[in-house]
Protein backbone atom coordinates (compact mmCIF):
# COMPACT_ATOMS: atom_id res chain seq x y z
CA UNK A 1 0.00 0.00 0.00
CA UNK A 2 1.03 3.30 -0.67
CA UNK A 3 0.87 6.08 1.79
CA UNK A 4 0.64 9.84 1.15
CA UNK A 5 1.71 12.27 3.86
CA UNK A 6 0.11 16.31 3.80
CA UNK A 7 0.30 18.78 6.06
CA UNK A 8 -3.61 19.48 7.26
CA UNK A 9 -3.87 23.57 7.19
CA UNK A 10 -7.53 23.22 6.57
CA UNK A 11 -9.71 23.92 9.38
CA UNK A 12 -12.37 22.13 8.63
CA UNK A 13 -10.12 18.94 8.15
CA UNK A 14 -8.25 19.18 11.80
CA UNK A 15 -11.80 19.30 12.81
CA UNK A 16 -12.81 16.13 11.27
CA UNK A 17 -9.75 14.40 12.69
CA UNK A 18 -10.66 15.09 15.95
CA UNK A 19 -14.21 14.26 15.83
CA UNK A 20 -12.75 11.08 14.00
CA UNK A 21 -10.67 9.97 17.35
CA UNK A 22 -14.00 10.83 19.44
CA UNK A 23 -16.06 8.26 17.28
CA UNK A 24 -13.34 5.83 17.28
CA UNK A 25 -12.68 6.35 21.53
CA UNK A 26 -9.08 7.26 20.58
CA UNK A 27 -9.05 10.43 22.54
CA UNK A 28 -8.15 9.06 25.67
CA UNK A 29 -4.58 7.99 24.40
CA UNK A 30 -4.48 10.33 21.62
CA UNK A 31 -5.02 13.40 24.30
CA UNK A 32 -4.30 11.26 27.89
CA UNK A 33 -3.27 14.80 29.80
CA UNK A 34 -6.65 16.14 29.42
CA UNK A 35 -9.63 14.45 31.50
CA UNK A 36 -12.46 15.59 28.56
CA UNK A 37 -10.15 16.70 25.86
CA UNK A 38 -13.18 19.34 23.60
CA UNK A 39 -12.27 20.35 19.92
CA UNK A 40 -11.25 23.72 21.62
CA UNK A 41 -8.41 21.92 23.64
CA UNK A 42 -7.36 19.98 20.19
CA UNK A 43 -7.54 23.29 18.01
CA UNK A 44 -5.66 25.10 20.72
CA UNK A 45 -3.05 22.31 20.50
CA UNK A 46 -2.54 21.97 16.29
CA UNK A 47 -2.69 25.82 15.65
CA UNK A 48 0.59 26.58 18.94
CA UNK A 49 3.12 28.34 17.19
CA UNK A 50 5.73 26.04 15.28
CA UNK A 51 3.03 22.96 15.58
CA UNK A 52 2.51 20.68 12.33
CA UNK A 53 -0.30 18.29 11.82
CA UNK A 54 0.54 15.79 9.04
CA UNK A 55 -2.35 13.52 7.53
CA UNK A 56 -1.67 10.15 6.37
CA UNK A 57 -3.77 8.80 3.75
CA UNK A 58 -3.92 6.31 1.29
CA UNK A 59 -3.86 6.19 -2.88
CA UNK A 60 -7.65 6.67 -2.76
CA UNK A 61 -7.91 9.66 -0.05
CA UNK A 62 -8.86 8.03 2.76
CA UNK A 63 -7.42 8.85 6.38
CA UNK A 64 -5.29 6.15 7.99
CA UNK A 65 -3.72 8.56 11.19
CA UNK A 66 -2.40 11.64 11.98
CA UNK A 67 0.79 13.17 13.93
CA UNK A 68 1.48 16.03 15.40
CA UNK A 69 4.94 17.67 15.39
CA UNK A 70 5.54 20.53 18.10
CA UNK A 71 8.50 22.00 19.10
CA UNK A 72 10.44 20.93 22.14
CA UNK A 73 14.02 22.28 22.35
CA UNK A 74 16.25 23.95 19.55
CA UNK A 75 16.33 21.58 16.48
CA UNK A 76 14.02 19.10 17.82
CA UNK A 77 10.24 18.44 17.97
CA UNK A 78 7.86 16.58 20.12
CA UNK A 79 5.71 13.84 18.27
CA UNK A 80 1.76 12.22 18.75
CA UNK A 81 0.74 9.52 16.78
CA UNK A 82 -2.83 8.86 16.12
CA UNK A 83 -3.43 5.34 14.40
CA UNK A 84 -7.12 5.20 12.96
CA UNK A 85 -9.22 2.09 13.68
CA UNK A 86 -8.52 -0.88 11.49
CA UNK A 87 -4.86 0.53 9.93
CA UNK A 88 -2.64 -0.43 13.59
CA UNK A 89 -0.54 -2.72 11.50
CA UNK A 90 0.28 0.29 9.68
CA UNK A 91 1.72 1.85 12.01
CA UNK A 92 4.85 1.45 12.22
CA UNK A 93 5.39 2.30 8.49
CA UNK A 94 3.24 5.29 9.16
CA UNK A 95 5.34 6.80 11.50
CA UNK A 96 8.75 6.11 9.91
CA UNK A 97 7.09 7.78 6.41
CA UNK A 98 5.51 10.89 8.53
CA UNK A 99 9.94 10.73 9.61
CA UNK A 100 11.14 10.56 5.66
CA UNK A 101 8.54 13.20 5.00
CA UNK A 102 9.38 15.55 8.14
CA UNK A 103 13.43 15.15 7.41
CA UNK A 104 12.96 16.17 4.16
CA UNK A 105 11.35 19.05 4.16
CA UNK A 106 12.28 20.81 7.55
CA UNK A 107 15.98 21.40 9.47
CA UNK A 108 14.93 19.24 12.29
CA UNK A 109 17.80 17.99 14.22
CA UNK A 110 15.41 14.44 15.87
CA UNK A 111 12.20 13.56 17.15
CA UNK A 112 11.30 13.15 20.49
CA UNK A 113 8.28 11.40 22.43
CA UNK A 114 7.25 10.77 25.89
CA UNK A 115 4.97 8.30 26.29
CA UNK A 116 2.99 7.19 29.79
CA UNK A 117 4.41 4.03 31.09
CA UNK A 118 0.90 2.81 31.64
CA UNK A 119 0.30 3.32 28.16
CA UNK A 120 2.06 0.67 26.35
CA UNK A 121 0.90 0.59 22.91
CA UNK A 122 2.80 4.29 22.69
CA UNK A 123 5.81 2.67 24.05
CA UNK A 124 5.82 -0.72 21.88
CA UNK A 125 4.95 1.70 18.97
CA UNK A 126 8.20 3.96 19.47
CA UNK A 127 10.56 1.03 19.85
CA UNK A 128 9.37 -0.59 17.06
CA UNK A 129 9.43 2.40 14.68
CA UNK A 130 13.34 2.63 15.90
CA UNK A 131 13.18 5.16 18.71
CA UNK A 132 15.71 5.32 21.62
CA UNK A 133 14.61 4.95 25.67
CA UNK A 134 16.85 7.67 26.71
CA UNK A 135 15.07 6.99 30.29
CA UNK A 136 12.32 7.02 32.64
CA UNK A 137 10.96 10.10 34.08
CA UNK A 138 9.37 10.13 37.57
CA UNK A 139 6.18 11.67 37.41
CA UNK A 140 6.41 13.35 33.82
CA UNK A 141 2.91 12.68 32.82
CA UNK A 142 -0.24 13.74 33.58
CA UNK A 143 -2.49 10.82 32.94
CA UNK A 144 -5.85 11.91 33.14
CA UNK A 145 -7.61 8.11 32.80
CA UNK A 146 -5.92 7.87 35.84
CA UNK A 147 -6.38 10.85 37.95
CA UNK A 148 -2.64 11.41 38.50
CA UNK A 149 0.98 12.07 37.26
CA UNK A 150 2.88 8.86 36.12
CA UNK A 151 6.03 8.30 35.27
CA UNK A 152 6.96 9.05 31.02
CA UNK A 153 9.68 7.56 29.21
CA UNK A 154 11.54 9.31 26.78
CA UNK A 155 12.60 8.65 23.53
CA UNK A 156 14.33 9.98 20.69
CA UNK A 157 14.43 9.30 17.18
CA UNK A 158 17.44 11.48 15.81
CA UNK A 159 17.78 12.43 12.28
CA UNK A 160 20.42 9.99 10.42
CA UNK A 161 23.40 10.60 8.57
CA UNK A 162 21.65 9.39 5.58
CA UNK A 163 18.46 11.27 5.50
CA UNK A 164 18.42 13.16 2.75
CA UNK A 165 18.80 17.64 3.51
CA UNK A 166 15.84 19.00 4.03
CA UNK A 167 14.22 20.85 0.15
CA UNK A 168 15.11 24.13 -0.07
Amino acid sequence: MTLHFAPVTDAAQRDLLFLRMQREGLLGCAMYALARPSLADWRRICTAPGSLLLQCADTFGNTLACGLFSPWRGKLLEFDFTTFRGFARLAVPMARGAFDWLFSRRDCAGIVGICPVPNRHAWQLAEACGFRLLGRLPQACLYARKGRLVDGLLFLYPRSASSPPPLQ
